[in-house]
């Protein structure tokens, strides 16, 4: 459930540029070590989440010297059912690796929402391990990005987000969405 408090253990700080209509991802590792906010001890980042996501987010905001406006907390199912109320993703894959019992070419893949799982999660396939596990993750986050951008879902954001009600959590009220 999304509402199990549980390990923060993919942290993607998302910068969005309303003047150039870029958007910026930084992957800070999980087992980065830093001082847990309301705690002031020293700690995993990927444990700040046990305290809840206010705490991961005020963690990252300390450690980048940055506000925070905004967060969206997503859990393994979350991203399974989103891809899938996509009609699945394009996404790139800098290797051929295989990973729970999927293949993925070097390249451009189709994957629908388990195999979206699957890419971000494989670590072990690659000589670089968790640096090459974030990027996988950056690029689901592009290829959903990139769906929702375009012409044929824009439409329906609405009703993407009502299909994904109670699997994600966030600080975005319905009227910033809208």
């Amino acid at each position: 459930s999304i509402s199990n408090v549980s390990r923060s253990d993919a942290n993607i700080l998302v910068t969005v540029n309303t003047n150039t209509h870029e958007i910026l991802l930084t992957s800070i590792p999980r087992d980065y070590y830093v001082t847990l906010h309301s705690k002031g001890a020293k700690d995993k980042l990927t444990h700040s989440g046990l305290y809840g996501v206010n705490e991961t987010v005020t963690t990252v905001e300390d450690l980048l010297d940055t506000e925070i406006n905004y967060y969206v907390r997503v859990n393994f199912t979350t991203v399974i059912r989103l891809v899938d109320v996509l009609g699945g993703i394009q996404v790139y894959s800098d290797y051929d690796f295989t990973a729970q019992g999927y293949h993925f070419n070097q390249g451009y893949n189709y994957l629908n929402g388990e195999q979206a799982l699957a890419f971000s999660r494989e670590r072990h396939s690659f000589a670089s391990g968790d640096n090459q596990r974030v990027k996988n993750q950056q690029a689901v986050i592009e290829a959903i990005i990139n769906k929702v951008l375009s012409a044929q879902l824009f439409t329906r954001y609405t009703s993407i987000l009502d299909s994904l009600e109670g699997s994600f959590q966030t600080n975005i009220t319905e009227s910033e969405i809208n």
